[in-house]
Formats: C-alpha cells, structure tokens, sequence
C-alpha cells in the first residue's frame, strides 16, 4: 500500500532533475501511475514469460536511463522471485546499475516477515519508507534499512483537503513546487521535506559506491605490488 504514491513522488523528483528517466507501472489491473504519466510509464504484466523477459531485458539494456517500477502487491512475490532466479542483482551491478528497493512499512508481522526475508536473500540497497498515512506506527526494528547511512524516508501524513488536490489527475508536485506563488503552503513543506530525503539517499548512495570504487582500486594497486 502506499506504493504508487512513492513512484509518483521519484518520477517527478528525478524529472525535475531533467534526467533521462522511465516507469514502469506492474498494476496491470489498475496501472494508475501508467495512467498519470502516459508518456513516461509503460504498463507491465510478469504473470507470463514474455512480460517477464520484456521488462528485466529493458531494466539491463538501457543504463543511461534512471528506472522506476511501482510494484504492487499482485506482482511483488512473482517480481523478486524473478529477479533472484535470473541473477539479475549480479548483472546489474556488472553494468554498474545500482538497485535500490524503497519498501513501504506497516504494522503486520507478514510484511516484517516479507522484508526480512528480501534483505536476506536479494544483495541489494533496502531503505525504509513510513507513509504515515498507511501506518502512523511501526516497530523499527522490524525494517533495519541495509545500510547505516541510507536510513529511513518519512513520508508525513497531510490533511484530507490537501491530499484531495494532490491525487488530481493533472496534479505536478514539481510543477506546483516551482510556479505556484504565495508559498510556503503545506504542500511546499511535504514535498521539499520528501525531495531532501531523495537527494539526501541519492548523495549517501554515491558516496558508498565511490568510497567502494576506491577501496577496490588501493587493493588492486596493493596485490599488484606484491
């Protein structure tokens, strides 16, 4: 739950960046970010084989662009069974694609159960996500996030007027968050406080692969010498 909203917010946050960008929305059923963003987000269904090898073909072939998949519940088991089968995490890293998984906390056991058996068997970046408007509680020890540094992303609960405007179809946080005079409203604090949380993750996220990259190149220079 809560999950359609987060690859909402990232679509935008990186858009406005003016990167290279593309979605993909695996709600075959209800594929509403497909339906925000019609030109950015292509609908995917991995119940069959060929939808499965469309999307991971894509995810590998194209490492210019930045991806992001909204994963509902219909699709999650199937979609990380998948990815640990083909050894996706290992070729992607080879390419030096780094996957990161947003995973949006609750309160019930079998989605502490789901994270915890994720972060044990998938080597990839886990952070946290509390929407608070799915759950205003959760036991934080249940989701410790992969990485010390990379901790968790709140999302903070807004009030019913407001959360009416934003799930307007024509609704851009990024468009509102540059044109619309008068701010700061509630809206120019929710997003601007979710946007620093992204570019805070990104910057963590980059600093732990140079700091990996260069810890590599002084044992290669290291084994060399010897």
């Amino acid at each position: 739950m809560g999950t359609t909203l987060i690859a909402r917010l990232l679509l935008e946050f990186f858009r406005a960046d003016g990167r290279p960008l593309v979605g993909y929305d695996l709600n075959p059923r209800e594929p509403a970010l497909t339906q925000r963003f019609p030109n950015l987000v292509w609908p995917v269904d991995i119940a069959d084989t060929r939808g499965q090898m469309g999307l991971f073909d894509r995810l590998i072939a194209d490492n210019a662009s930045t991806k992001v998949i909204d994963l509902g519940y219909g699709s999650f088991d199937q979609f990380f069974a998948i990815m640990s089968e083909i050894g996706f995490l290992q070729e992607a890293r080879r390419r030096l694609i780094e996957p990161t998984v947003l995973f949006v906390v609750d309160t019930t056991a079998a989605t502490a159960r789901n994270y915890a058996g994720l972060r044990s068997n998938l080597q990839a970046t886990f952070v946290p996500v509390h929407n608070e408007s799915v759950a205003l509680f959760f036991a934080k020890e249940d989701f410790p996030p992969t990485r010390a540094d990379c901790g968790l992303i709140r999302i903070p609960r807004l009030s019913p007027i407001v959360r009416g405007v934003i799930d307007r179809p024509s609704f851009s946080f990024a468009d509102y968050m540059s044109e619309q005079p008068g701010g700061p409203t509630e809206v120019h604090q929710w997003v601007g406080q979710i946007f620093a949380s992204f570019r805070e993750l990104e910057l963590r996220l980059l600093m732990g692969r140079l700091s990996s990259s260069l810890g590599g190149a002084s044992t290669t220079r290291h084994d060399g010498r010897h």
